[in-house]
Formats: structure tokens, C-alpha cells, sequence
């Protein structure tokens, strides 16, 4: 099954054509929706989307919590202060929709093949221990 991912359009208006067109050509299904939409799309293997104006942290989490998988910032102009700013904030992955379409698609297919491993390989829960009191 190809994995099913969802390109946001707003604010990447100008690249949603050929990003899309290069992600169905390495054999990922491609959903473009507008921000107004993605709230009642089903989820995906990872949202592609630029954050505009929305607070970073609360849209990743809400993302997150719909039941998508992985969350990447996309910006038609990267800059390292942008890119670690989105990170920090939760975004699992960040591009520039204009790399070559073979990097690109690379790109995409690692933040699949994280998830996916994410997924089978679940974090172990913590165990909390109190801490022994201090000999006296």
C-alpha cells in the first residue's frame, strides 16, 4: 500500500503543483487540502504543510492528536533560524518544497520509514522509582 500523505496548499501555492506531482511520481498517494479542510481529513502517514501564521506547537499537537503520523514543515524559501524554530516547536521533519524532486522524495520517504519504525518499536514506559531517603 502506498503511503498516504496530505499536502496543505495555503501558503505553498506556487509549489503544490510540482511537489505533488514529484511525490505521486516516487509512488506516495498525495491529498492537497486547504488548512480549512485538514481538520476533517482522515489521517495520513505525514502532513506536509507551511505554518503561516498558526502557532507551531499547538498546530503539531493537534495534528498529532487527529492521528496523523508525522508532521513536516515545508517553506519555499528555508532558513536555518526557521527550520529549527518549527522543529523545537514539533514538527518531526522539515524541507524546502524547491530541493530536487529526487531529494525530496528521498526526504519524504525517511520521515515514512521513522514513523513507521516509531510505530514498531514503541518507547518503553518510565518507570518512576521514588528516591531513597538520604542516610543520616
Amino acid at each position: 500500500m502506498s503511503p498516504q500523505l496530505v499536502l496543505v496548499r495555503d501558503g505553498l501555492e506556487g509549489a503544490v503543483p510540482w511537489v505533488t506531482q514529484v511525490l505521486r511520481d516516487a509512488g506516495m498517494k498525495v491529498d492537497v487540502v486547504s488548512s480549512a479542510e485538514l481538520d476533517a481529513h482522515r489521517p495520513a502517514d505525514a502532513v506536509l504543510m507551511k505554518f503561516r501564521e498558526r502557532n507551531p506547537v499547538d498546530t503539531c499537537w493537534h495534528l498529532h492528536r487527529l492521528g496523523h503520523r508525522s508532521v513536516v514543515a515545508v517553506s519555499g524559501a528555508a532558513s536555518s533560524r526557521e527550520c529549527i524554530q518549527l522543529l523545537n516547536a514539533g514538527a518531526d521533519y522539515y524541507l524546502d518544497a524547491w530541493m530536487p524532486a529526487a531529494e525530496l522524495a528521498a526526504r519524504v520517504r525517511v520521515v515514512l520509514r521513522f514513523s513507521g519504525w516509531l510505530e514498531r518499536h514503541p518507547a518503553p514506559a518510565a518507570r518512576i522509582t521514588p528516591r531513597s531517603a538520604p542516610a543520616q
